[in-house]
C-alpha cells in the first residue's frame, strides 16, 4: 500500500469521527436537559463549548504541526479527542460534560487542519483533486449520519453512548497512525503568535457568551454589556496585531482577495444556517412536537440528501 493511501485512510477515519460528533449530540440535547434538570439556555453550552474550542484551536494547529511535527500533533489530537469522548460519557453533571466537551474540541480543532496538511503533502499536486474528493465525501456523509445514529442510540441505549461510540474509532485511528504515518516538521516554523491566539480566543468566547446570555439576562445587563464590549475591544486588538505581524496566526490580508472574501462570507452564512438548524430543529421536534430522538434524527435525512446532491 502506498504511503499516500495510508495517510488518507488514517485521516478519513479521524475526520469522520470529528465531523460526526458535531451533529450526533444535537438530537440528545432534550434528553440531556431532562437528565440534568436544566433549560435550553444551559444545555446549549454542550454544543457551544465544543464549537468554541474548535474555533480557538484550529488557527493555532498549523503552527503546532510545523513546530512539533504533524504526526506527533495529529496523534495527540486523536488521543485527546478520544479520551475526552470517554470522559463525556462518564460525566456526572452538566458542568463536567461541558468541560469535557471543551477538551474534546481541543483535539478536534487540531485534528482536521493537521490531518489535511499531511494528506496534501503525501499526494502529488496532480492527484490532490482525488484526495479532496475523499475528504468531501466524508464531510458530507458524517454530518448526515450523526442525527440518525444519535437518535437511535439515545432511544435504545443511553445518551452516554453517543460519546462512547467514538472510542473504538479513535483507538483504531491512533494505533494506525502510530504505525503508518511519517513525521514531518518545518524548520522555519518561527515563533508562536501568542497575542493573536489570546485575542482571538477572547473575542470569540466573549461574543458567544454575550449573545447567549443576552436573551436570558437582558441586553442591558452589566454582565452582557461588559462581555460584548470586551469582545469588541479584543477583536479590534486582534486585527491590529495580525496586520502588524510578519507571520500572523490569521493572515487577514487574504480578505483583500475578492474571491476569497466572497466565498468566506457565503460560507459563514451557509454554515451558520445549517448548523443553527441542526441545533434548533431537534429541540423543537422533541420538546414541542413530542417526537422521539430517533424520529427527529430521521426527519433530517432529506436535508442530508440535499447536501450530498449539492456537493
Amino acid at each position: 500500500m502506498e504511503y499516500k493511501t495510508k495517510v488518507a485512510i488514517v485521516y478519513v477515519v479521524g475526520l469522520f469521527m470529528e465531523i460526526m460528533d458535531t451533529t450526533i449530540v444535537n438530537v440528545a440535547l432534550p434528553t440531556l436537559a431532562r437528565d440534568f434538570g436544566v433549560g435550553t439556555d444551559r444545555i446549549e453550552w454542550v454544543v457551544l463549548g465544543y464549537l468554541l474550542s474548535l474555533a480557538v484551536w484550529i488557527p493555532a494547529s498549523g503552527w503546532l504541526g510545523d513546530r512539533f511535527g504533524t504526526k506527533r500533533v495529529f496523534l495527540f489530537a486523536l488521543t485527546t479527542f478520544t479520551s475526552a469522548s470517554a470522559l463525556c460519557g462518564l460525566a456526572g453533571s452538566l458542568d463536567q460534560l461541558i468541560a469535557f466537551r471543551v477538551l474534546q474540541g481541543v483535539g478536534g480543532g487540531m485534528l482536521t487542519p493537521v490531518g489535511a496538511a499531511m494528506l496534501y503533502r503525501a499526494y502529488p499536486l496532480a492527484e490532490r483533486a482525488r484526495a479532496a474528493t475523499a475528504v468531501i465525501g466524508v464531510a458530507v456523509v458524517a454530518p448526515a449520519t450523526g442525527p440518525v445514529l444519535g437518535g437511535l442510540i439515545v432511544d435504545t441505549i443511553s445518551w452516554r453512548w453517543i460519546f462512547y461510540v467514538n472510542v473504538p474509532l479513535g483507538l483504531t485511528a491512533v494505533v494506525a497512525g502510530a504505525v503508518l504515518l511519517r513525521e514531518h516538521r518545518e524548520p522555519t516554523a518561527g515563533s508562536f503568535d501568542l497575542a493573536g491566539f489570546l485575542t482571538s480566543a477572547a473575542a470569540l468566547t466573549l461574543t458567544v457568551y454575550g449573545l447567549s446570555e443576552g436573551p436570558r439576562r437582558g441586553w442591558t445587563d452589566p454582565v452582557v454589556v461588559t462581555a460584548l464590549a470586551v469582545a469588541l475591544v479584543a477583536g479590534i486588538v486582534l486585527v491590529w496585531v495580525e496586520t502588524h505581524r510578519s507571520a500572523p496566526m490569521l493572515d487577514l490580508s487574504l480578505l483583500g482577495e475578492r474571491l476569497f472574501r466572497q466565498s468566506n462570507l457565503v460560507g459563514v452564512a451557509t454554515y451558520g444556517g445549517f448548523v443553527g438548524l441542526l441545533f434548533v430543529f431537534p429541540l423543537y421536534l422533541q420538546s414541542l412536537r413530542g417526537f422521539s430522538a430517533l424520529d427527529s434524527g430521521l426527519t433530517q435525512i432529506p436535508q442530508a440528501i440535499g447536501v450530498m446532491l449539492s456537493s
